[in-house]
């Protein structure tokens, strides 16, 4: 089998390894244009390893890419971790098909960011997913899935962590079945379909007095680094929001005031009741909050801005 992998990330060469490991024949990659920086593996970088050809287009649906795509005479597009969307003259350039690895339960977690926003949510799991791309936004039928649990300490690295460690094999299965005419295509049920936007680093913002406990915390473990993080800010100054955690018993107080400090962290009230924040800094790197703030100091909230602007 001929294989084009599309990839980025961790999980675009965790993806490429385990081809290649293998024997399965990737005849190009095409990656992102940038590389792939602190937190991100380079998946140009491992397949010119190997020999292997690499494009970096700006536009993937270019009339030179698609060019260039259909002298491969491949079977298979693999797009793991590729962030592009593909126009329907290249997703059906493969003599078999295109097929993408979506993180995330579908139909009901269809577009960007599907396991930041499921720890958002709450959810108490999420699904790995491979479908068959079509022209729709994650609206392919359904390959292979996936359900794991999530647990109230979970992160978004402990979710990458899982999904880079699982989808290389759930990969093999998909390809093993494409090859021997075993696979099957669920379609997705379009009455259950929703879909979640691209979001942004304003879109971490926590005024104390918005979110409940339970909110705050799930933002803070949804957008840790290697994202931009949750954030709030402290006599004007911004402060990114690294780790928290629920406390084993409610306390309850003012949003935003802060009324424990100790080794454990800072306990804070948000909307309902309290949260502890074991970890968060200045962004101007002038150090840690907890060395700053003192018992009954407020964050940033609702009110205190309204009070601000009105003294």
């Amino acid at each position: 089998m001929r294989i084009v992998l599309w990839g980025n990330g961790n999980r675009g060469v965790r993806c490429l390894q385990t081809l290649l490991d293998n024997g399965h024949g990737v005849e190009l990659v095409v990656a992102h244009p940038e590389s792939g920086g602190q937190w991100y593996g380079s998946v140009a970088a491992l397949a010119e390893e190997f020999g292997i050809n690499v494009i970096r287009p700006d536009d993937p649906n270019a009339d030179d890419v698609a060019q260039t795509l259909g002298s491969v005479r491949a079977d298979l597009f693999i797009m793991a971790g590729y962030g592009k969307i593909l126009r329907r003259r290249i997703i059906d350039i493969p003599g078999m098909m295109s097929i993408n690895l979506h993180a995330g339960k579908l139909p009901k977690y269809r577009g960007s960011s599907p396991l930041n926003w499921a720890l958002i949510n709450g959810e108490k799991s999420f699904t790995l997913t491979i479908i068959r791309v079509d022209a729709g936004v994650d609206t392919g039928d359904v390959v292979i899935e996936r359900t794991f649990e999530i647990s109230q300490s979970d992160t978004i690295r402990d979710l990458h962590q899982i999904a880079n460690r699982d989808f290389p094999g759930m990969l093999m299965e998909a390809v093993a079945q494409l090859e021997n005419g075993t696979n099957t295509l669920t379609p997705q049920d379009e009455s259950q379909a929703s879909y979640y936007p691209l979001r942004f680093p304003d879109d971490g913002l926590v005024l104390w007095d918005v979110y409940t406990a339970e909110q705050v915390h799930n933002r803070i473990r949804a957008l840790t680094e290697p994202y931009p993080c949750a954030f709030t800010y402290f006599q004007g100054k911004q402060v990114k929001l690294l780790a928290s955690e629920r406390g084993e018993h409610d306390f309850f107080g003012e949003p935003g005031r802060v009324y424990r400090k100790s080794k454990r962290g800072l306990l804070v009230c948000a909307l309902d009741k309290c949260v502890w924040i074991n970890d968060a800094v200045f962004v101007d790197r002038s150090g840690s909050l907890f060395k700053q703030i003192n018992r009954y100091d407020t964050l940033a909230t609702l009110r205190g801005s309204v009070l601000a602007h009105y003294e």
